[in-house]
């Protein structure tokens, strides 16, 4: 980032939210120091924050040797992609959406004959730029087809215990 991106950054956003911002993208085990200089906040206010996001499930911490490293809880992040899908959409959106991204992935499936997105990757040349986008949409709406396929799922829960 440039440091007028920064200084922008900074002075719009609470250094908690800095440090969410940060580990919610952070899915390989990091040390707190690198957070804290990504997030722009001291290394003990970082920590104190991860130990809370951590009691709260929101963040794995691991020991890592030499001191202890930390990501985002993929399951709880998946578990708010889930919610948050559930909470914007109706069953019936979703049921829609599913439909579509059913279409798209069944589009690309048949237009280059392969049964999966690392299959196209093989396929692919280097300089095949619509085929690179197709397998970047493939790989797209395979991850949105789960989340709005456990999103769907809520809404049959909420129906069995009411």
């Amino acid at each position: 980032m440039n440091e007028a991106a920064v200084a922008e950054w900074k002075s719009e956003t609470t250094t908690r939210e800095r440090i969410k911002a940060i580990i919610t993208r952070t899915t390989e085990p990091t040390p707190a120091s690198e957070i804290a200089e990504k997030a722009r906040a001291s290394k003990p206010v970082v920590r104190d924050e991860l130990n809370e996001l951590t009691e709260l499930g929101l963040v794995e911490k691991i020991d890592g040797g030499q001191g202890a490293l930390y990501k985002r809880n993929d399951q709880m992040y998946i578990y708010q992609q889930v919610l948050k899908l559930h909470d914007e959409y109706s069953e019936d959106e979703l049921i829609g959406t599913l439909q579509e991204l059913k279409q798209t992935v069944q589009d690309i499936r048949t237009k280059y004959n392969v049964e999966s997105p690392a299959e196209l990757a093989q396929e692919l040349d280097p300089d095949d730029q619509d085929g690179w986008d197709d397998h970047t949409t493939w790989q797209t709406a395979q991850k949105n087809l789960y989340l709005a396929k456990a999103a769907i799922s809520f809404y049959d829960a909420q129906k069995v215990v009411a």
